[in-house]
């Protein structure tokens, strides 16, 4: 069956295997998001990416008999308080990111990301899987996960001073999840990049619907 978030999701993976491959030793302790060093940004996005599989482990047989509580969109509305929540998520980062050799991000990230990945292959698209939302079509919590994968790759490129540009497929997914969140297309002026950096609050905009998200 297609699983067009899952090759999106490995597609962007990917691409941030080869950007934390290339990480120079001494900057790791650069400034990477907000308050977070580019090794914590790193430790947040290990996260991120091993969701699926951790969830999908912790999915019992109930699952499949519960109302489904959300989509890909309404995942992002549903009880989400960003600001609420954004201290307890930076505490965690620098919490998971303290004891750890910054050398040996590139493969925690590869492991975790693959595993999620063959598992939600496993799994398939239909799937139900019990996320922090509630229970979930795997796809759509798949797509969850491109987002987030899309929007801190792009982040960790521009702590490292390099172009923050998503993958093809990857940037398709994020971009149709921000449109259906605004209830409209992007903007003409706005290319896709720049949408999903001002869609996310990395960039300023005159436009009072941004950001969508932060």
């Amino acid at each position: 069956m297609p699983f067009p978030e899952l090759d999106a999701f490995r597609q962007e993976c990917r691409a941030i295997d080869d950007t934390l491959a290339a990480v120079p030793a001494d900057a790791w302790s650069l400034p990477g998001l907000g308050e977070w060093s580019v090794s914590e940004l790193v430790a947040h996005m290990v996260r991120g990416v091993g969701r699926i599989a951790a969830y999908l482990d912790a999915t019992d047989g109930a699952a499949a008999r519960e109302p489904v509580a959300c989509d890909r969109i309404g995942y992002w509305r549903f009880r989400f308080d960003l600001v609420a929540e954004a201290p307890a998520v930076a505490a965690r980062a620098r919490a998971e990111a303290a004891d750890v050799d910054p050398a040996t991000w590139p493969t925690r990230f590869a492991e975790a990301w693959r595993r999620s990945a063959d598992r939600a292959e496993a799994a398939g698209p239909e799937a139900p899987i019990r996320a922090l939302r509630g229970v979930m079509r795997l796809a759509d919590y798949t797509a969850t996960r491109v987002l987030e994968a899309v929007v801190h790759h792009m982040d960790l490129r521009t702590a490292l001073g390099q172009p923050p540009v998503p993958t093809e497929d990857a940037a398709r997914s994020v971009v149709a999840d921000l449109e259906a969140l605004l209830g409209a297309p992007k903007p003409r002026t706005l290319g896709r990049t720049r949408f999903i950096r001002v869609a996310t609050g990395r960039l300023p905009s005159d436009d009072p619907r941004f950001p969508l998200l932060s």
